[in-house]
This record gives C-alpha cells, structure tokens and sequence, in this order.
C-alpha cells in the first residue's frame, strides 16, 4: 500500500498512517490562559480575594536571634561541664544504667530548683511510688519533698499505680485506664497548677514498652512541644544507655535538645604502699608493693549539646550525704611506678 493512496479506508490499526485531514480536532484541549483567569473558578466557592502574595526573598526580615538564658541545676561541678548552665525551656535525656544515679540527679535538679532558685517543679514517677521516692530522698539527703508539695511549689505525679492498675491515693494521679493521652493531660495540668519552670518524667523506659519507633518519636515530640510551651526545662530519664544500640535510644536522642550520660562501671583500683629498708652494707632501698581490687566507679559525660559548648570528657563524680558531687576537670589516666634508690654511705 502506498502512503500517497488517499482512497483507503480508515484503519483501526492504532500505527497505521491516518491523513491529517482526517483528525477530529473538537476534542483538543483548550488554550492555556494562565491563574489571570477568574472564570475557571467561577460556581467552585473559592474565595481568594484575601489572598496575598508574600513579599519577595530581597523584602522580607528575619527574626534577630536571642541570648539564650540559662538555668543552674545547683548539682556541684556540673554546670561548669555544659558552658555555665544547662538552657532554659529545654528538654534533656539523662540516660544511664541501674544504679548509675539517675534519679539522685532529676531530683537534686528538682530539689536545687525549689531551695536555690525559687523555681517549682513537676516530677513524673512510672517506675516508683511518690511515698518510696519521698522517702528514699528524706532517709539518704535529708530532703524534705513533702513540705513543698504542701505549699503546691511542688507536684510529684503518680503515673505508675494506673499503669500498674492499682488505686491510689495521691493528690495528682493519671485516672485509670492509663493512656498515653491521659498521660499527657495529666502532666500539662500539672505545670498549670504549680506553675512549674522544672519538670522530670522517671522514666521514659515505663512509657514505651509497647511503642514501636515511631511511636515512641511523635509522643516525645508532642511532650516536647507541650512542656516547651509552658517554658519548662525538662530532664527525661531513660535507662537505656548501651552506645551501641541504634533502636530505641536513638529515636530518644535525635528528639531531645541535649543528652547526659551517667556511667556505672566495674573497674579495677590500684593502691600500694611504700617501705624504706636498711642494710648497712649496700645502703638504703624504697619499695613500693601494690595491689588492685575491684571496685564500682562512676562518671558522667555529655554527648550532645545543642546550643552550647560543653565538655568532650568523662568526669568522675561521687554520691555523698548532700547529693551528686561532678568533678569538673576531665578524668587523668594514672601510672603507678616503682622507684628504687640506694644510697651509699660516705666515709
């Protein structure tokens, strides 16, 4: 067939030659008129006469950034490792092991708050009752919690006995069933009513034992939101401290402003003790015997910061009568030594 034959019929065929000629062009689309047109949105109910184009990139101000104020914790030698305080209206991770000292640390924040600084507080319990955390902390430091809660400066939370399915009878407890959104209310109704500027939630471990990942991120980030919102600096207390583990803490972490890590390790001491012997003939010798036991040791370092320098090192720090105790200079590597010397009697 030649494609000059202009007497063939028309072909169904979809790759057929078809005259030009023989287009059906009532079906072409309409010119394009551009968003000047009004009639295209005529009978549609948009109504965009308030509508206003935003200014262009050369006309338009950005905010002047802010000081940033800072918070004591009052916790000896600790603020000085995060540059003078940690940020106010932040959220921090205090992750550690059992024993590590977490909760010495949340409510020595909460306690130096109410005593030092005049700020009120909130501290969330999921993991003890309020009765055992007042009285652990009035036998160990002396810390009478139970008085501020008198005169509403203080709010200690009851979030485990729902959890748990028990009754309570503590004044702020999250109403059984225990939801994550009665959660939630509960803790924004109390920052309401005691005004407070520092909050501690123990632990977050309790919260997210049946929430997957993503999960767990948006409730830290609506928690975040909300105590931001009430200019709170929060610390969330979390017992997962494995550096290795690339599931749960790094949702935690990647969330939070700042993270501090406390470390409770096995470690080896060494001590010795040094004598003098005397022998007439070849002179004086001091020796030096040591020995090494197993001991538990304690530190503390500070991952991540945002918004401040802060130290790169671990520091020790102890648990005396009045609380934490952070030694601000870095931890030193010791060697030990033998020195021998003789010394020769001179005629």
């Amino acid at each position: 067939m030649s494609y000059d034959d202009q007497n063939q019929p028309y072909s169904n065929d979809p790759y057929a030659y078809q005259d030009p000629s023989q287009y059906d062009t009532s079906q072409q689309p309409q010119e394009y008129t551009g968003y000047e047109s009004q009639d295209a949105y005529q009978g549609q109910n948009y109504d965009n006469s308030q509508y206003q184009a935003p200014p262009p990139p050369e006309q338009r101000q950005t905010q002047a950034p802010q000081q940033l104020t800072r918070i004591q914790s009052g916790i000896p030698g600790f603020d000085q490792i995060v540059g003078g305080g940690l940020i106010r209206d932040r959220v921090y991770l205090l992750a550690g092991p059992a024993g590590a000292g977490k909760t010495i640390f949340s409510s020595q924040f909460i306690y130096n708050g109410l005593t030092k600084y005049g700020e009120n507080g909130v501290y969330v319990v999921l993991e003890e009752t309020p009765q055992q955390l007042r009285e652990n902390l009035f036998n160990s430091f002396n810390w009478n919690i139970g008085s501020y809660e008198d005169s509403g400066n203080l709010v200690i939370l009851d979030a485990i006995s729902s959890r748990l399915g028990l009754s309570s009878q503590e004044r702020f407890v999250v109403p059984r069933p225990f939801t994550l959104e009665a959660l939630l209310y509960e803790i924004q109704t109390a920052i309401q009513t005691a005004g407070a500027r520092r909050v501690v939630i123990d632990s977050l471990d309790a919260m997210s034992l049946e929430l997957t990942q993503v999960d767990l991120r948006s409730l830290i980030q609506r928690l975040t939101m909300i105590l931001k919102s009430f200019g709170c600096t929060t610390l969330l207390v979390s017992g997962q401290a494995d550096t290795t583990n690339q599931g749960r803490k790094a949702v935690e972490e990647y969330v939070v402003d700042g993270m501090i890590r406390l470390h409770h390790s096995l470690e080896e001491s060494t001590s010795g003790e040094t004598t003098l012997e005397q022998n007439a003939l070849q002179g004086n010798s001091l020796e030096e015997d040591s020995f090494s036991m197993k001991m538990r040791s304690r530190k503390i370092e500070v991952p991540k910061m945002r918004g401040t320098t802060h130290s790169n090192f671990l520091h020790p720090f102890i648990i005396g009568e009045n609380g934490i105790e952070v030694k601000a200079e870095p931890e030193v590597t010791k060697r030990l030594r033998r020195a021998i010397f003789k010394a020769k009697n001179v005629d």
